[in-house]
């Protein structure tokens, strides 16, 4: 029996349950003595709403137990999924409620504050009715997770870290140039006849302690994705002919982005001193060797090995089990002042960089925006969440992928999608290419957990008094498990892409292995090992499983230099550390030379604003 009639069932149940309940609500408010200010209500028993019918037909006990989403312990991070189980459907399904359970429990409000920085910890005071009602401090779990280039900051000029904030619970501080990345001054005004903007010295970004540090600017230099203009951005609409990339008010708004690691894998990286890249170094090589020649890659518990390698600490089940090596992608956006006041984005306090005199590459400012609209910004809204975690199931990492509802929306204004593929040899669509449609569907399974923890939600809100919340708007793309091979794609989710975060036609149906400096895939080799057995990975897993199993050595072709033949079990952040000392700019240029390196304008057939 198939398991959407567990979904039927419970859709029915709990719409008579919304109905009674509405009843109910609806009598209570003609009560004359009722107050209508700020009213309490208590925390409702979801457990009891949600319950399934036993004695029912329907009921199918060989499918995947419907988990109460929104219990009093929602906000528990779980350490591990259901292990695998053959049938395809069942597992997705298992998986979906997993990564759902993620994503409540991350987005849960932080406890930390300014006397108790407590990074990456939930507010246990805080209910289920407050999750669906977030503020928009920055300060969920997930944001208070360690940045990127907190992980893995340049060093100074002779190789050290002097300052390496050790401890996961520091104050957030993002180091891009040695140990002074206060020497990035705060963007001044733009000046329109220089095209550049003035730069006030005296505020650096060592004074800055946001959570949300967007300095991604593409998709892994792959393509760079924007949203239409929003015509009523406050400020004055730039000259004719600027460039579209340049980020000013008026122009097409760029997707920018920000990766971040939970404290089990921070902790592991400062234990075993991989900051330190002579350390880092001898351990990846000993990864490579260990994923290839010894069959120990994409397996858990950890090998034992006599020589130092890298395998971040799995999810275990237990009473006092780790919760698992955690990592986030996050993709943000500019929002109108519309898409503001309708409630259906996470906003944040975010800071983004520019180039303040575009000649100069190395030059680069920060600014701040605001969670809320100011009279010349309005805020960043979340379009996308990547939720990666490491488990003792699931070894080669349990992939997620959530996105905001009207990311595809084409009946919106102002919401159309388009991307700029870099330049390559031979160019591919060098010129601009729109998005209408997903490449790959969202599959059943996923689509009725959705439906379910909406509905819950729905629940939670009604018996709570509360008339809306913005986790309605957002909706889990597919979840990746078990490794497998291209042979039963959809089920597997095999080609997962988040379509704000995965967009060109390179990343969208990513398999086998790239090649970055032409943007192509060769999609038939193997890029992902667990145990002695390797796959040719699609999707978030095979991206990943590159960093896993490091350069392949292709026969016919030149064999990678021996100081690239390094592995760091599917974390790019550990595969491409340290970071090079610059931030992305929010008016970076589309394309990049591979030769040279060098950026260059778009295709002169798109190089004014208005051309859009």
């Amino acid at each position: 029996m198939h398991s959407y009639f567990n979904y039927s069932l419970l859709t029915r149940l709990i719409a008579l349950l919304l109905l009674t309940t509405s009843i109910i609500i609806s009598g209570c408010n003609t009560n004359d003595n009722a107050s209508t200010d700020n009213p309490v209500s208590p925390e409702p028993d979801v457990e009891a709403l949600v319950e399934t019918d036993e004695n029912s037909e329907n009921t199918n006990t060989d499918d995947a137990a419907i988990p109460v989403f929104f219990a009093s312990t929602a906000y528990q991070v779980p350490h591990d999924a259901p292990a695998p189980v053959e049938d395809s459907s069942q597992q997705q399904t298992a998986l979906a409620n997993f990564a759902w359970q993620e994503f409540i429990a991350l987005n849960w409000p932080s406890n930390y504050t300014s006397t108790t920085p407590n990074r990456g910890q939930p507010d246990t005071s805080k209910t289920a009715a407050d999750f669906a009602q977030p503020d928009s401090s920055g300060q969920l779990v997930w944001q208070t997770y360690k940045h990127r280039v907190e992980v893995y900051p340049m060093a100074d000029t002779s190789g050290n870290y002097p300052n390496y904030p050790t401890s996961f619970n520091a104050v957030p501080q993002y180091t891009y140039r040695g140990v002074d990345g206060g020497s990035i001054p705060q963007c001044g005004a733009y000046n329109p006849a220089t095209g550049s903007w003035a730069v006030n010295t005296s505020s650096t970004l060592s004074d800055i302690h946001l959570f949300n540090n967007l300095d991604e600017t593409s998709e892994i230099n792959l393509c760079t994705l924007f949203t239409d203009a929003d015509p009523n951005d406050p400020g004055s609409a730039p000259p004719a002919n600027t460039p579209l990339y340049m980020g000013l008010p008026k122009q097409p708004r760029r997707f920018i982005y920000e990766a971040k690691a939970n404290a089990v894998m921070f902790d592991y990286i400062v234990d075993n001193n991989y900051y330190q890249k002579t350390n880092r170094t001898t351990a990846q090589e000993n990864t490579y060797n260990t994923v290839r020649n010894l069959g120990e890659g994409g397996v858990a518990p950890c090998p034992v090995s006599t020589d130092p390698i890298i395998c971040f600490p799995p999810g275990v089940n237990d009473q006092n089990g780790s919760e698992g090596t955690i990592l986030v992608k996050a993709t943000w956006r500019q929002l109108t002042l519309d898409e503001y006041n309708s409630g259906r984005y996470l906003t944040a306090p975010i800071i983004r960089y520019r180039n303040p005199d575009p000649s100069n590459t190395e030059a680069f400012c920060y600014e701040t925006i605001d969670a809320t609209p100011t009279s010349n910004s309005l805020p960043y809204g979340l379009t996308g969440l990547h939720i990666i975690h490491k488990t003792t199931n699931y070894p080669t990492f349990v992939f997620a992928t959530f996105e905001q509802v009207d990311n595809l929306n084409s009946g919106l204004p102002n919401s159309s999608l388009f991307y700029y593929n870099r330049n390559a040899t031979p160019p591919i669509n060098p010129d601009k290419q729109t998005v209408t449609s997903r490449a790959h569907p969202i599959s059943d399974e996923t689509n009725a957990v959705t439906s379910q923890v909406h509905l819950q939600l729905r629940q939670l809100l009604a018996a709570s008094g509360i008339s809306d919340s913005v986790w309605l708007y957002y909706k889990l793309i597919g979840v990746q498990g078990s490794a497998t091979d291209p042979s039963d794609t959809e089920a597997t989710d095999y080609f997962l892409a988040n379509i704000t975060t995965e967009t060109n036609e390179v990343l969208r149906s990513f398999s086998g292995t790239l090649d970055n400096n032409n943007g192509t895939i060769d999609p038939t080799n193997t890029n992902l090992r667990k145990g002695h057995t390797a796959f040719t990975g699609g999707g978030c897993k095979g991206c990943h499983g590159n960093a896993q199993v490091g350069p392949a050595v292709i026969a016919g072709q030149p064999a990678p230099a021996p100081s690239t033949l390094i592995a760091s079990d599917f974390s790019f952040i550990t595969q491409n550390a340290p970071f090079d000392g610059e931030p992305d700019a929010i008016n970076q240029p589309l394309l990049k030379t591979t030769a040279a390196g060098e950026w260059y304008p778009e295709q002169a057939a798109a190089s004014s604003a208005g051309d859009q």
